[in-house]
């Protein structure tokens, strides 16, 4: 049994004539004829009962004719779905990005390739820079941001953003009054600080700086959100390196005070990191060219 042989026999069943079968089918009257037979012979039943040059369904051809129509709508709706994966219009974008790009800087410009392409599902996942890369190399996404991607063959790796490091604290706190801060004042007046969780990017790059310049590392806590860093700098549990994106809203309301530090370059930078060997349907590509046009809306770090 074939497709083929299922739509000629939905059209004889409906029609009961093979000439207006064959008419609709495009197809001679001997073909349909043995495309029924062959049908018939696969599923060892007889379908149609043959009277003086005419045909009538079956019982057993009433009962194929309900399921033909099944199969048929069936069909019809994968090559529709199918249509709509190959046009690019439909598919899923599977991302993983750390919460400095993911919670501050994608969601707006996923809304707007959401309207352009309704159909599209979307799976944002929040995860350090570790855990990206695992899973990038493990071929489970499509798209990786991060800082610092690896070098590997199977890795494509292009420039997203600019991202500053600023040195957070609350109101309360006696650097709080202060335009910036300085290496010397870091190493000479060293304050607990609040770290991103092992693995995280940020965190790497505090660490070596404060083991570079030699300055005391007094972690008070690891919390693994910048979300619930912020909240704890604001209660004056300590100060913390944040994001100028992730602390903007707050600095704005006046419940943090965001200091640069004068003599450090805190610019850095998030790299769009994708695995070559995986297979991409259009829509991903879609994507893919969609948010490299994005980064002309993205703020540049002054300077």
């Amino acid at each position: 049994m074939n497709i083929h042989q299922v739509h000629i026999f939905n059209v004889a069943a409906k029609t009961l004539s093979i000439t207006k079968t064959a008419k609709k089918m495009n197809l001679s009257q001997p073909s349909v004829s043995i495309q029924i037979k062959d049908l018939e012979d696969s599923l060892g039943v007889r379908l149609f009962d043959r009277i003086n040059r005419r045909i009538t369904l079956t019982d057993a051809g009433k009962v194929f004719l309900d399921y033909s129509e099944r199969l048929l709508r069936l069909i019809e709706e994968i090559e529709a779905s199918m249509k709509g994966f190959s046009s690019g219009d439909a598919g899923r974008v599977v991302i993983g990005a750390s919460s400095t790009v993911g919670v501050y800087v994608l969601p707006r410009f996923l809304g707007e390739f959401k309207e352009r392409y309704p159909k599209a599902e979307i799976s944002l996942n929040i995860m350090n820079r570790k855990e990206a890369v695992e899973q990038c190399l493990a071929g489970s996404l499509d798209f990786a941001f991060m800082q610092d991607p690896p070098r590997h063959a199977d890795l494509d790796v292009e420039f997203f953003m600019k991202d500053e490091l600023l040195i957070v604290c609350s109101p309360r706190h006696r650097w709080a009054q202060n335009e910036f801060l300085t290496m010397k004042t870091l190493s000479t007046e060293p304050e607990p600080i609040i770290l991103r969780e092992e693995g995280s990017g940020t965190r790497a790059l505090i660490e070596y700086v404060l083991k570079r310049y030699g300055i005391e590392r007094k972690v008070t806590m690891e919390l693994s959100s910048s979300e619930g860093i912020k909240r704890a700098v604001e209660a004056n549990l300590g100060v913390a390196v944040l994001s100028k994106s992730v602390v903007s809203k707050e600095v704005d309301a006046g419940t943090l005070v965001a200091l640069p530090i004068r003599d450090l370059d805190t610019v850095r930078e998030f790299y769009i990191v994708r695995n070559r060997k995986r297979a991409s349907l259009p829509l991903v590509e879609r994507f893919g060219e969609f948010i490299l046009s994005c980064r002309e809306k993205i703020a540049p770090i002054p300077g």
